[in-house]
């Protein structure tokens, strides 16, 4: 790569994380005010993960001290918003699944899934009040100051030209990471699936949101793939750790009713990963 590119990428990558600052800014406000919902806090994740996935597209490009920097920073400020989406989560999804799939006999399964509602709607509730008070503090709006000034030495005055050989160098490098941690996905653990998922979710955002800024395009039958495959292999996660997570809260083992549908929902999604993963091993990245 030559020096003259490297700058220019470089100017790619502080025009996005420019522009995700100001959308996380924009957020916070909505975030900050009393009718804050978790939609605005869905967005104001999305926004986060897009920027933190631009330190793995552009990695080859950035300095050294500035990943060390600042790839720690996001993700303690994403970690901190887990919690509220891990119970909105259970609260939309899962229980309610879980309840429907119940028969209407089977009194004991009811029984523990209405209290693991009232259960996860207080962790829920006491999460949102934990991060908004997070969120509101000066060191997030100072830190989000802080790292568009860094970038800001990074900018050129000119509009780069096309970088396709760039853009299309890190697709590839991203289908081979998910293809390798998304092995056996019948029987793979939980936790490599759910890398496997981290990269189909850096490979989408390259091409939905990366791509443009790199003057490139990206086929939309093949984006469509990898939001499928994210989300099946996000339905695997979820379902290793979201029985658990509630359980703990209702201080009672769950009946095997209510553990038979979660275990058969990560059955049937571990069956649509092993489908999509195969289409990406036929289709080389665009």
């Amino acid at each position: 790569m030559s020096q003259h590119s490297h700058a220019e990428i470089l100017s790619v990558f502080a025009g996005i994380v420019t522009e995700h600052v100001a959308a996380l800014r924009d957020a916070l406000i909505k975030l900050g005010e009393p009718t804050a919902s978790g939609e605005d806090l869905h967005q104001f994740r999305v926004t986060l993960r897009r920027l933190r996935s631009a330190w793995v597209t552009f990695a080859p490009v950035l300095p050294r001290a500035f990943i060390a920097e600042w790839k720690p920073r996001l993700r303690t400020l994403a970690g901190s918003t887990g919690p509220v989406r891990e119970w909105d989560v259970m609260l939309t999804d899962w229980l309610p699944a879980a309840r429907a799939a119940l028969t209407e006999d089977d009194e004991a399964g009811r029984a523990w899934l209405a209290a693991a509602f009232d259960r996860a709607n207080q962790a829920r509730h006491l999460a949102w009040q934990t991060l908004r008070v997070e969120l509101a503090s000066p060191g997030v709006t100072d830190a989000l100051t802080e790292l568009a000034g860094a970038v800001a030495a990074f900018r050129l005055p000119a509009q780069p030209p096309r970088l396709a050989r760039f853009a299309h160098s890190r697709a590839v490098a991203l289908r081979k990471k998910l293809l390798h941690r998304g092995r056996h996905p019948k029987r793979a653990t939980a936790a490599r699936l759910h890398r496997a998922r981290i990269a189909a979710k850096q490979w989408r955002y390259l091409y939905d949101a990366f791509y443009p800024a790199l003057g490139v395009r990206a086929a939309k039958r093949y984006r469509k793939h990898l939001r499928k495959l994210q989300e099946v292999l996000g339905e695997i996660h979820d379902a290793s750790v979201s029985l658990e997570r509630v359980a703990s809260l209702v201080n009672e083992a769950p009946p095997a009713s209510v553990v038979n549908t979660f275990h058969m929902r990560a059955r049937a999604a571990r069956m649509r990963a092993a489908e999509g993963l195969r289409w990406m091993r036929g289709h080389a990245a665009v």
